[in-house]
C-alpha cells in the first residue's frame, strides 16, 4: 500500500467520494485534463465548475504504469465537454483510466496527509533496518544513527564481500549503545571486525514520513490497520476544530466506531518485531567465529 492507496481508502470511508460519479472511468484526458464524455448521460450530470476544487485520484490505468497512483486538484469542469482541468500528474490520462474524485470540504487534502503520518506515528515503532556504517581498522565505537538510537535489536556484519547475493550476514552480539543528546548520534560499541565490511543494523523506529504518492506505508502495518488508524485521526480533527467541538453526533459516533473496529484490528493484525539479539561472546575475525552463551555458566 502507498500514500495514494490509503489516501483513496480515507475519501472512501468517510464518504468524500459522490456516489454518482465519485468513481468513474475516463474516456480520455492528457496530463491536466480529465475526459469523461459518458457525465452526459447521466440523469444529472456535473454542471459547469460543480466538480471544481475536488481531488482528482487516477486508482488504476490501463497498463498499470504512471500516472497510476497520482492525484491533482480540480480548478475547472467545462459541462460543455465534459472535461475536468486538473493540476498536472506529469503523464497523459487515457481512455480506459478509473477515476476517483473525492472532496475536499470535511478533510482538506494536505491536513488528510498531516494526520495519516500522525496516524502511522501513533501506531507505534516500525522494523527498520540501515546499512550505513562501514567497519574500520582498530575501530570498536560507530556513530550510531539517529533513527536507531533508542530501539536498536540486532547488527550484523558483512562477512562476504565478493558476491552481492550472498553478504551472508554474521549476526554480532556483545554490542551497546552509549545515549547522545537530542539531535546528536549515539555511540555504538561492537567488538574489533574485519575492515571494510557494511554493518546492517536492525531496530524499532518512527514510520518515515510519507507525502507523495508513491510512499510506500510500512508492509509491517496491515493495510486495514493503516487505514482505520487514519480515518480516526481526521475524524479526531474533525470533531475537535472549534466550530465542532464534537457537536456533530454522526462525527462523533463514527469516530467511536472506528475506535473499536482499530482496536479489533490490531489485535487481529499485530505488527511483527524482530527478537533482539541474545548477549553471546564472540571471536569475529576474518576465518570465521565462534560463540557461547555466557548465561549457561552463571
Amino acid at each position: 500500500m502507498n500514500l495514494s492507496n490509503l489516501l483513496q481508502n480515507i475519501m472512501s470511508d468517510t464518504g468524500q467520494t459522490d456516489p454518482q460519479f465519485g468513481h468513474f472511468v475516463a474516456t480520455g484526458g492528457s496530463a491536466t485534463t480529465i475526459v469523461n464524455t459518458a457525465f452526459a448521460d447521466f440523469e444529472s450530470p456535473p454542471e459547469e465548475d460543480t466538480l471544481k476544487n475536488r481531488i482528482a485520484f487516477v486508482e488504476s490505468t490501463t497498463d498499470g504504469l504512471t500516472p497510476q497512483g497520482k492525484w491533482g486538484e480540480v480548478s475547472a469542469y467545462a459541462e460543455a465537454t465534459q472535461t475536468a482541468t486538473i493540476a498536472t500528474v506529469t503523464d497523459a490520462i487515457g481512455a480506459g483510466d478509473v477515476i476517483m474524485l473525492a472532496k475536499q470540504d470535511l478533510f482538506p487534502l494536505q491536513e488528510t496527509i498531516f494526520r495519516v503520518n500522525r496516524a502511522l506515528t501513533n501506531l507505534g515503532e516500525v522494523p527498520l533496518s540501515d546499512v550505513t556504517l562501514t567497519s574500520a581498522a582498530d575501530q570498536t565505537e560507530y556513530a550510531l544513527p539517529l533513527g536507531a538510537k533508542r530501539g536498536l535489536l540486532q547488527v550484523y556484519y558483512q562477512n562476504e564481500l565478493n558476491d552481492t547475493n550472498d553478504n551472508q550476514w554474521t549476526q554480532i552480539s556483545g554490542w551497546s549503545v552509549q545515549p547522545g543528546a537530542a539531535g546528536s548520534t549515539g555511540l555504538l560499541i561492537i567488538p574489533q571486525l574485519p575492515s571494510g565490511r557494511t554493518i546492517k543494523l536492525v531496530y524499532m523506529g518512527t514510520h518515515p514520513t510519507v507525502s507523495i504518492y508513491s510512499d510506500y506505508i510500512s508492509e509491517y502495518i496491515h493495510p486495514n490497520v493503516a487505514t482505520l488508524a487514519s480515518v480516526l485521526e481526521c475524524l479526531k480533527w474533525y470533531n475537535n476544530r472549534d466550530e465542532n467541538q464534537g457537536a456533530n453526533e454522526y462525527f462523533t459516533w463514527l469516530m467511536q466506531n472506528t475506535e473499536q473496529q482499530l482496536a479489533l484490528a490490531k489485535l487481529q493484525f499485530p505488527m511483527w518485531k524482530p527478537a533482539k539479539t541474545p548477549q553471546w561472546f564472540t571471536d569475529h575475525s576474518t576465518s570465521g567465529y565462534f560463540s557461547y552463551d555466557v548465561s549457561k555458566f552463571v
